[in-house]
């Protein structure tokens, strides 16, 4: 009789704690368990849905964030957080926005994608954000929506940032 013989299972691979990678500003470490989800990625970048937030490198007082995507690392965007008690945004747009994709207004937060305008002739870099299809944070969740406001609230895709 043939005894069935003992096998030792695989030991399990150890799922990485972070990532690191090389961004736009040197090379920088990130938390997988403070990744934020964007279930249909960002406009124009449906396939790219895991980004973490990092201050950038200086003396910490800048109100930009960097935006990086953990899986592709050329991807990252220049962020700021929206104030909720500015009036830039309709209040009601901004709730209607966390009602749709779920989000308890406690829980929710709002980032604009910043974007840097360098004139041909070498004049002033000026800076704009958009106001249009602002990003949508589930704090709670650590889920993200890119959402696109009505147009009913004119809102630009390039507000120049004073």
């Amino acid at each position: 009789m043939a005894t069935p013989t003992e096998t030792t299972p695989p030991a399990p691979q150890a799922v990485p704690s972070s990532v690191r990678l090389t961004t736009l500003f040197g090379e920088r470490e990130f938390e997988w368990d403070k990744a934020i989800y964007f279930p249909a990625g960002l406009k124009g970048f449906p396939d790219h849905n895991v980004f973490a937030l990092a201050n950038f490198p200086g003396d910490g007082a800048s109100s930009f964030l960097l935006m990086q995507c953990l899986t592709e690392p050329e991807l990252a965007f220049i962020v700021a957080p929206y104030n909720m008690d500015s009036d830039t945004i309709n209040p009601e747009h901004l709730e209607q926005a966390f009602t749709i994709h779920g989000i308890k207004k406690n829980d929710g937060a709002v980032l604009l994608i910043v974007t840097l305008h360098k004139p041909e002739d070498n004049g002033d870099v000026s800076m704009s954000v958009n106001l249009r299809a602002p990003i949508i944070i589930d704090t709670e969740r650590q889920s993200a929506y890119q959402h696109h406001l009505p147009e009913a609230g004119h809102y630009d895709f390039h507000h120049v940032v004073k």
